[in-house]
């Protein structure tokens, strides 16, 4: 399974969100050890494109969070 993870406000990747493969459990230790305590929700890929399609419909798609590019 897919799981986006988002980063809170005043977080150094803030606005933006990243995808980890696994497990609910497994791709939260994934992202623990990628960024520590530094990101904010984790939602399945269904729920995460629900969302983004509802924030469009509405006019907020501006405030869709984007992917992080990791290979910084």
């Amino acid at each position: 399974m897919r799981w986006v993870f988002t980063f809170g406000c005043g977080q150094p990747n803030a606005g933006h969100y990243v995808v980890i493969e696994g497990g609910f459990f497994e791709a939260r230790r994934k992202m623990m050890e990628r960024y520590g305590r530094q990101w904010a929700m984790q939602y399945s890929e269904v729920d995460w494109e629900r969302i983004c399609k509802q924030a469009r419909e509405d006019g907020l798609g501006w405030m869709v969070e984007t992917s992080l590019d990791e290979r910084k």
